[in-house]
């Protein structure tokens, strides 16, 4: 899997017909960034990292030599530069060995390439209700961080019950994000009360209630910090939770949202898939859209890299739950992600691209003849996962993808998945894949 990196104009002359913004976002995402000091200062007022679920960071907390985890971004734009780039944003991941650099020159914060200045970088504003706190001291934003200025994410369990048992997904740090957390010092929360494994229903549903009023009801010019979708997820539940069963803890939440809400902003659910009637109850509640995330198409994989989910579940019965949820929720309003690259994971996985690709387009043409809109999430390396260290997957993968997810999205004629906002080069609001940034041709 070592590969000596090209440069970005390599890419740029070998995929004319991918967008240039698609290129660099992918690359940024599979190889993260790095911050100067100068950088970092820039970022004081931006809307900060909140590690909502996942690290989404090539190397942990206690390595970072700047505090870079206290002091970054969320999710970050880029525009303009070299290649002129439509404005796109990506998931900010630190790292440490890579060759983009986020700086400040002449007084703008700029993305460099080695050397190279490739885009000017906008930091995001930070929301006013990020400056708001419950009485025990619980922040706004961390109850309900703003994910790439659009959608209100919810980890209301933060850990996944796999963990511990050996049934956990080799690529996920879910739990050990959690446990990083709290070793973190903390000199304004000594007690770690921003780090609570299960989330206050009605804190949630206060803070979804304050998003509304401010960003949905009244006008706003920018279009920065704007709510369009709930996004609701869990670690994974075995059997209960704080003596209720899953269907029944996801329900605590949704019907709280949808009281103080109404029905006007989709929710989105990311959990495992649920038998039909469970299914039902989720939406006749208000779930708009339903995410069980499958992760991998191969089965072979699936079962190596999913123990957990292959344990309690099987491959074969989530496929088919997955398909019977769009009789349920419609057409684009199943979307589960395939977590793009693991397929080259080693030493299990593909080793040549073409072959790792095929794999997921299999799944991606069966899943979207069905009606279901999948969604690549590009794969970060986190060190507290199991597969932590491997090295970066190739920038062919996540290329060759992005056109074989549009392809096939075209060719069943699908709608967008609901709730993660447009298809479409400078329109696109999700920053963890480039598919949301994919159009034909340069224009």
């Amino acid at each position: 899997m070592e590969e000596k990196r090209q440069p970005l104009e390599v890419y740029v002359e070998r995929y004319p017909d991918i967008p240039i913004e698609v290129i660099l976002k992918e690359d940024l995402l599979r190889l993260g960034v790095r911050f100067t000091e100068a950088a970092l200062a820039a970022a004081k007022d931006c809307r900060p990292k909140s590690y909502y679920l996942f690290s989404f960071d090539r190397i942990r907390h206690d390595e970072m030599e700047k505090d870079e985890s206290s002091r970054v971004p969320d999710d970050i734009d880029f525009l303009g530069g070299l290649y002129n780039l439509r404005q796109t944003n990506f998931r900010v991941e630190i790292a440490r060995d890579t060759p983009y650099l986020i700086d400040v020159e002449d007084g703008e914060i700029v993305l460099f390439e080695n050397e190279t200045p490739v885009a000017q970088i906008l930091y995001p504003p930070k929301p006013d209700y990020y400056r708001m706190t419950f009485e025990d001291g619980t922040s706004y934003g961390q109850i309900v961080p703003l994910l790439f200025g659009r959608h209100a994410f919810i980890t209301i369990y933060r850990f996944c019950q796999f963990w511990g048992a050996g049934e956990e997904c080799k690529f996920c740090d879910i739990s050990a994000n959690l446990r990083d957390l709290r070793k973190k010092k903390d000199r304004m929360n000594p007690d770690h009360v921003l780090y609570r494994a299960v989330k206050n229903a009605d804190q949630v549903a206060t803070v979804i209630e304050t998003m509304h009023k401010n960003m949905f009801v009244e006008e706003k010019e920018s279009l920065w910090n704007r709510m369009v979708s709930i996004l609701i997820t869990s670690g994974s539940i075995k059997k209960t939770i704080e003596g209720m069963k899953p269907i029944d803890f996801y329900l605590r939440y949704v019907r709280a949202i949808r009281e103080r809400v109404g029905n006007r902003i989709p929710i989105i659910l990311i959990v495992e898939p649920g038998e039909e009637e469970d299914m039902k109850r989720l939406h006749e509640a208000g779930v708009t859209s339903y995410n069980p995330n499958f992760e991998v198409w191969d089965r072979r994989l699936f079962q190596i890299l999913c123990p957990g989910k292959e344990k309690y579940i099987g491959r074969d019965e989530w496929i088919r739950r997955t398909v019977k949820a769009v009789e349920i929720f419609g057409t684009g309003n199943v979307s589960p992600n395939f977590v793009a690259g693991v397929e080259m994971a080693q030493p299990w996985g593909f080793q040549d691209v073409d072959q790792a690709v095929g794999s997921t387009v299999e799944g991606l043409d069966y899943m979207m003849s069905k009606g279901v809109v999948p969604h690549p999430d590009s794969w970060c390396i986190e060190p507290g996962s199991a597969l932590g260290g491997h090295p970066p997957i190739p920038l062919d993968y996540y290329l060759k993808l992005d056109r074989a997810w549009y392809h096939t999205w075209i060719k069943y004629d699908l709608p967008p998945n609901t709730g993660w906002g447009p298809i479409g080069n400078g329109r696109g609001c999700y920053g963890n894949s480039g598919y949301v940034n994919m159009r034909e041709g340069r224009i």
